[in-house]
């Protein structure tokens, strides 16, 4: 019998609970607890929510993005990450989650999408490196 991945899984449920309420969603839910339990797949719950929530941004439009810088960024540099991620994706709303890396020398670094936008300037000096060295 194959088995079912946990992606599979996440779609499953937000397809069966899209734009339902009350005890139909209660039961539904407690069916897919009950499915995991005899499935012995509660471990893997935080996995699946994950999905679940990548799955639901996805159908919502909203992207979820991590941006590390070596200082705190201002609301104005924020606010045009956001536009330019909007435009990128084609989102209707954009999620940041930032933090800081002092070992950044400068830059940022943006995860959304399940992709890496390296701006950090240890990339450039990086690139500008592996570009002399060949050239």
């Amino acid at each position: 019998m194959a088995k079912t991945s946990t992606k599979d899984i996440a779609k499953a449920l937000y397809e069966s609970t899209k734009d339902k309420s009350g005890a139909e969603l209660t039961r539904l839910l407690e069916n897919a607890v009950t499915f995991l339990a005899k499935n012995r797949l509660l471990g893997k719950s935080p996995e699946i929510l994950e999905h679940l929530e990548k799955i639901r941004d996805k159908d919502l439009g909203i992207v979820s993005a991590k941006v590390i810088s070596k200082n705190p960024l201002t609301k104005h540099t924020l606010d045009e990450i956001k536009k330019t991620l909007r435009t990128r994706y084609h989102a209707s709303d954009i999620t940041l989650h930032t933090s800081e890396d002092s070992s950044l020398i400068g830059g940022i670094t943006i995860e959304a999408n399940d992709e890496l936008i390296d701006l950090s300037l240890k990339n450039k000096l990086h690139q500008l490196q592996a570009h002399l060295l060949v050239n």
